[in-house]
């Protein structure tokens, strides 16, 4: 029992007193900042169809029953999102959205299926409508 200080010391010694440097980090520590080389994508999905409106009137109709037909022949389940992308932000869905949606309701498709979105992208010079499966 000689050794039983000794050893209660030594044991001792190795410990650290609890305290709020335990739990909380330092506060020198600084955030290390990203750096982006390309613009972060506001979706990472890849289009069924665009339809861009640099143009008043641009021909989608064909185009668009094409790409439905297509997707309800490989699966009769697909869900379609229709999103607008416009350069700033609107309060509702422009027209042209909401027109492509009725395209895709015209060729069978259950409204319950498709849905509509609206997204802001101040890289765009002028809207587009993006046809998105899922």
């Amino acid at each position: 029992m000689k050794f039983a200080p000794i050893l209660a010391c030594l044991a001792v010694a190795g410990c650290t007193l609890i305290d709020q440097r335990t739990f909380a980090p330092s506060p020198e520590e600084e955030p290390i900042p990203v750096a982006r080389t390309t613009p972060a994508r506001l979706d990472a999905r890849t289009p069924l169809v665009t339809v861009d409106y640099t143009t008043p009137s641009p021909n989608y109709k064909d185009l668009l029953r094409l790409a439905v037909r297509t997707a309800e022949s490989r699966s009769g389940a697909v869900q379609y999102d229709v999103v607008a992308v416009t350069p700033e932000l609107q309060s509702s869905a422009p027209p042209q959205a909401l027109d492509i949606m009725r395209g895709i309701i015209a060729e069978g498709v259950p409204a319950a299926r498709v849905h509509l979105g609206m997204r802001a992208d101040s890289a765009l010079s002028a809207a587009q409508v993006r046809v998105y499966v899922r």
